[in-house]
């Protein structure tokens, strides 16, 4: 079943929810923040149907998450590589993935995100840039913009 399109929503978290609120968009973008780049490779990785997966490629895509990259010629082959707009869900990624380590059943947790500089292990937070204090420790609200 086609799900009702979120872009005419005046709500930032509709129109990204229009972009990448699929399960598997969200899959593909957490192979490709760790380097997968060739269609064979996310579908061996994540078990996806063919159409499925090019359908969301080409979502990605179009919306400038993703750009298309030919590497070979004959037969003509592409790999798909995150744009600096795809790069940024990053945070998202990972805010994900300690969402799921805090909450679901796996234990332990599946991954642990690492510095690849010095394969330590990271704890990532998110902080106010204004004034340095942790998300977490802040009552947040919203206040609408004209």
């Amino acid at each position: 079943m086609k799900r009702k399109p979120l872009g005419h929503m005046n709500c930032s978290i509709a129109q990204t929810l229009d972009v990448v609120g699929d399960p598997w968009t969200l899959l593909i973008v957490r192979d490709a923040l760790f380097g997968t780049t060739r269609f064979d490779d996310f579908r061996r990785s994540l078990g996806i149907p063919r159409a499925t997966l090019a359908t969301r490629l080409d979502t990605l895509v179009e919306h400038g998450v993703m750009e298309r990259r030919r590497y070979h010629e004959r037969p003509e082959r592409h790999e798909y590589v995150l744009t600096d707009k795809g790069r940024d869900l990053r945070r998202v990624m990972i805010s994900l993935l300690q969402w799921g380590d805090t909450w679901s059943d796996l234990d332990p947790p599946p991954v642990t995100l690492v510095d690849l500089g010095t394969d330590e292990a990271i704890e990532p937070v998110y902080i106010d840039a204004r004034t340095g204090r942790p998300l977490a420790d802040l009552r947040v609200g919203r206040r609408f913009n004209n």
